[in-house]
């Protein structure tokens, strides 16, 4: 079952007066892509929330039937997962990162996989619909081999004149503080940071080198498409440090750290590389009583 949660928003959440650039259709986001990364792959540069014809269809016909405003985006939520044939049946699975596409197959998600999903059907109803970042006051943090890596929560806004609506799809909505809509290639660099984060960072995760070199791809791509991704830099770090790439990995926290000051993950990432690089020895007061 997946948990949503649909609020009205008071203001535009953070919506330019000057409408910036958001949405992107999938020729105008394989041109941007082919723009910031020369020679990206075809099968890269689709864009994330690419849903074929017939689910869009299918969608269509269950919203139709919900008078306009509030009722008719809970129907196309609820469409996400109400069992076939209602609904698409997806589940939500904090593990399973991933476009539109490849949530639809799988048939489970994460609040980034899903936010695809919904901004795919959104936008095959003409709907004006966009990612969101959810910042919380507990910030997603992955503990690895003490490094901390850093994950993303997504969520989805509708604005339109008579709509304002946040979707949230794990239900922690009271802990959000800071909602923001971001553009398709901010999104899309964020499943790529998550996307190659749990390729390798868990800690029952057999890697070699050729892994962490996969990962440093990963990581580079993202920051390619997103330089100011914080998270993506310090995973970055992460990994040129499993390759003993010290300076470059010095140089991806420092770009984290001005970046992404508030989680402070990259700062300890980088003490710790520098400690380790130097073979220096911390000496702490010990917590053992006398």
């Amino acid at each position: 079952m997946m948990f949503s949660i649909l609020i009205g928003l008071a203001g535009c959440a953070g919506v330019s007066r000057e409408k910036p650039v958001l949405a992107y259709d999938s020729d105008a986001f394989r041109a941007e892509i082919a723009t910031r990364v020369p020679g990206i792959s075809a099968g890269l540069a689709r864009a994330p929330h690419e849903v074929d014809d017939a689910t869009i269809e299918r969608a269509r016909q269950r919203v139709m039937k919900a008078a306009r405003g509030p009722g008719r985006v809970q129907v196309l939520v609820d469409f996400l997962t109400a069992p076939e044939p209602e609904g698409l049946g997806l589940v939500y699975d904090w593990r399973a990162s991933g476009t539109a596409a490849v949530t639809l197959e799988r048939g489970s998600g994460n609040c980034v996989a899903l936010a695809s999903v919904l901004v795919g059907l959104g936008r095959g109803l003409d709907w004006p619909i966009f990612y969101a970042e959810a910042r919380t006051r507990r910030p997603e943090k992955q503990e690895f081999e003490e490094v901390v890596a850093l994950s993303d929560h997504m969520a989805v806004l509708v604005v339109a004149k008579t709509v304002r609506l946040f979707i949230d799809f794990t239900g922690m909505v009271e802990d959000v503080y800071d909602v923001r809509p971001i553009d398709d290639l901010k999104a899309y660099a964020h499943i790529l940071n998550n996307l190659t984060a749990q390729s390798v960072m868990h800690n029952d995760a057999s890697t070699d080198t050729r892994d962490w070199r996969n990962a440093v791809a990963g990581f580079e791509l993202a920051t390619r498409i997103e330089p100011e991704l914080g998270r993506a830099w310090n995973n970055l770090g992460i990994a040129l440090t499993k390759l003993g790439r010290f300076d470059e990995a010095r140089n991806a926290y420092r770009r984290a750290v001005e970046l992404d000051t508030v989680f402070g993950s990259a700062e300890r990432n980088l003490s710790m590389m520098e400690t380790r690089a130097l073979g220096a020895t911390a000496i702490l007061e010990s917590p053992l009583a006398d």
